[in-house]
């Protein structure tokens, strides 16, 4: 019966190793992360089944075919998880480094077990006690325990920097799945370790590897019950490579067991319990890691010093020259958001932090930074605070500190309702505004998922207050280094302009020509011809160019009236009509009437359909619609066309100079921008290549 337990053990650990990866794979099987995971998981229990049969085994060559296979399942074990720890909370190229990696690793794992197979275990065969037998390692099996003890330490490293590199909820998110995985191959750095010390498999300490699978397996429950999904994205700092805990603890317990083995040949000669001893090394160095992880530990231990010490719970001084050091060298807003954000989410132990930016009309929160809340779904956030506004007006009204519990806004309700999957739990509590200037540029929000559990105190609220205050600034800097930029675009385009007068010049010359030619040539059939089409094609020129040279004006003056946007969209599209190639499809439902420059407004219209009649080519379809959403009204321009690329909508689109047209100069939408945004209106674009585009403009009714 005895003999029987560790078998039980293997198959209850490989069951469990079943049903995790089928779980995972049922909620997300387009995932790569997820797909590895699985496999791996699936390699654990295939390990441990062929660990439970070898235990039945009663003749020495028996014993060693089973354990051939263990050891094969072990080196593709190792290939499989060195692979997802690069791919687990990365981006984009450590992914595909992730999957080169396996073919490497797995197929010279397959390689080199085909061609030392039969040399992998050499000498004799002892059998310690029932059922437990000391199998001699030959060369190839030595190297194949270095190879799973290298791959061992390489997986801890590339997950610690995962969790040294998260922050806040997406930290809170991984860490019990870190742990987990840590767990199973520091059992392994301690097993392989034991092997190559002695040159000997010990069958006997297999069940290790089947308890700590059932012990990680519960871990790696809890984190999924948390957050459902292994996709999470960690981008990796410079520094976190360097002082790895890993590494340390790992060339610790190895020194460590080294020392014992010394003194177990050398001064203890009658012990021989240096496994036992050495195991206890190696959970002492495990409890010291996940200590040192715990964020809860290092709260307690700052206000056990505030207490009895009496020393406040920060240093502003070591906050502020730490907040420095992260955000001087910063000049995009995203990347300034985000290391405050983390910054606030490190200083008071509040794992979601997100930043929230301010558009130009005062109407907008869009997500700039964040420790919980992915960047990808800001546009999604956007579209879900239609209440914007209200709680904006709010804020700048009372820049401080406020509890949401206290006073109840619904845009926080909104953005919660559209993010469930990060609601879920933990809810939005706090918000500050950011003033600086006197210009309002934003709100810092922060969730009720404090370490501790503990509100905030007067304390955090001051240090709160004193960052928010810097990110303000910052924000500020970089709006007006915006700003300035922009302004020498203009600038630039009014010196383009001199070589359109120069272009004019020519034109001009060329008419001037022909119009002297003319009365001595006039007879002349073929002369006449050539003259008409001279002047015809001289003037459509100067007609395109004068009306491009008309948007190269960077103050636009408008002359309101009150006018009915519908009457005004179905005007300028009968003008279209008869020259349009495209389908035409207009969605003209009535709408308040707005103050609003109908000439301007008209131009706006005209460069949107004209372009979108460009992007399909002449074959496809143009839908225009008539919008109203509570104070504002506008149009939406939409099309099948060729569409455009996210990269260019960001970095390119309203800029001068930038176009998608090969003959094209830019000028058309940054000067439908500029009309637009003299309205203090909005103009939003989404497009999708080979897709289409829609363009919608949102203008205020007053």
């Amino acid at each position: 019966m005895l003999i029987l337990a560790p078998a039980v053990l293997s198959f209850v650990a490989a069951y469990f190793s079943f049903i995790i990866a089928a779980a995972l794979l049922f909620r997300d099987r387009r995932s790569y992360v997820h797909w590895l995971f699985a496999i791996g998981m699936i390699l654990f229990a295939g390990e441990e089944i062929l660990r439970a049969l070898s235990y039945g085994a009663v003749l020495p060559e028996d014993v060693i075919s089973w354990q051939k296979r263990v050891m094969a399942s072990s080196a593709l074990i190792s290939a499989v998880w060195v692979a997802f720890s690069l791919g687990y909370g990365r981006v984009g190229s450590h992914t595909f480094l992730g999957k080169w990696t396996l073919l490497g690793l797995t197929g010279s794992s397959v390689t080199f077990l085909g061609i030392f197979r039969k040399t992998l275990f050499a000498g004799p065969v002892f059998l310690r006690d029932a059922g437990r037998w000391s199998i001699s390692l030959g060369s190839p099996g030595r190297a194949l325990q270095l190879f799973v003890l290298v791959a061992a330490v390489v997986i801890l490293f590339n997950l610690e920097r995962t969790v040294r590199s998260s922050t806040g909820r997406i930290r809170w998110q991984v860490k019990f799945m870190v742990l987990g995985i840590a767990g199973l191959f520091a059992v392994r750095i301690y097993l392989a370790s034991q092997s190559l010390l002695f040159s000997a498999i010990d069958t006997g300490l297999g069940s290790i590897n089947a308890v700590g699978l059932i012990a990680a397996n519960l871990l790696f429950s809890f984190s999924l019950f948390r957050s459902r999904s292994l996709n999470v994205d960690v981008y990796l700092s410079r520094t976190a490579i360097q002082n790895s805990l890993t590494l340390i603890l790992v060339a610790i317990y190895l020194l460590t067991v080294g020392v014992l083995a010394r003194l177990t040949r050398d001064v203890l000669p009658g012990k021989s319990a240096l496994p036992l001893d050495a195991f206890f090394v190696f959970l002492a160095l495990t409890a010291l890691g996940v200590l040192l992880l715990s964020n809860r530990l290092r709260l307690k231990l700052r206000q056990f010093v505030t207490r009895h010490f009496s020393r406040p719970i920060y240093d502003y001084r070591n906050v502020w020259m730490q907040l420095t050091e992260r955000t001087t060298s910063l000049l995009d807003v995203e990347q300034l958001s985000a290391a405050i954000s983390k910054m606030v989410s490190e200083s008071l132990g509040v794992l979601s932090v997100s930043v929230w930016l301010v558009d130009d009309t005062q109407q907008r929160l869009t997500l700039a930074g964040s420790t919980a809340l992915p960047q990808a779904r800001a546009k999604e956030f956007e579209i879900a605070g239609k209440s914007s506004p209200e709680f904006i007006r709010h804020m700048r009204q009372h820049p401080g500190p406020i509890d949401l519990q206290e006073k109840v806004f619904e845009w926080p309700k909104e953005i919660m309702g559209a993010a469930t999957d990060f609601f879920r739990e933990f809810t939005m509590r706090y918000a500050i505004g950011l003033v600086a200037g006197g210009e309002f540029v934003g709100i810092v929000t922060l969730n009720d998922d404090r370490v501790g559990y503990e509100e905030l105190s007067g304390e955090d609220f001051v240090l709160l207050e004193t960052l928010a205050a810097q990110l303000a600034a910052g924000l500020l800097n970089l709006k007006l280094s915006a700003r300035l930029r922009q302004a020498g675009e203009v600038e630039a385009f009014q010196t383009v302009s001199t070589f359109f007068v120069h272009d004019l010049k020519n034109l001009a010359s060329r008419l001037s020509l022909t119009m002297e030619n003319l009365p001595e040539h006039f007879d002349d059939p073929q002369f006449r011809a050539d003259a008409l089409r001279v002047m015809s094609g001289s003037l459509a020129k100067i007609d395109s160019m004068c009306g491009r040279l008309s948007m190269l004006k960077q103050n636009i003056e408008l002359k309101v009236s009150e006018c009915d946007l519908k009457q005004l969209v179905a005007a300028t599209l009968d003008e279209f009509k008869p020259n349009l190639k495209a389908t035409l499809e207009p969605d003209l439902k009535p709408v308040p009437n707005a103050l609003i420059d109908s000439e301007q407004i008209q131009k706006v219209l005209t460069n949107l359909v004209m372009n979108a009649n460009e992007a399909v080519n002449g074959h496809g379809v143009i839908q225009v619609a008539t919008v109203h959403e509570g104070d504002t009204v506008g149009f939406a321009v939409r099309d099948n066309g060729c569409g455009m690329s996210e990269e260019f909508i960001e970095k390119s689109l309203f800029r001068p100079f930038q176009t998608t047209k090969k003959k094209g100069l830019g000028i058309g939408l940054f000067h439908t921008k500029l009309i637009v945004e003299a309205h203090r209106g909005n103009i939003e674009v989404s497009s999708k290549p080979g897709k289409g585009t829609e363009f919608r403009v949102v203008l205020p009714l007053a």
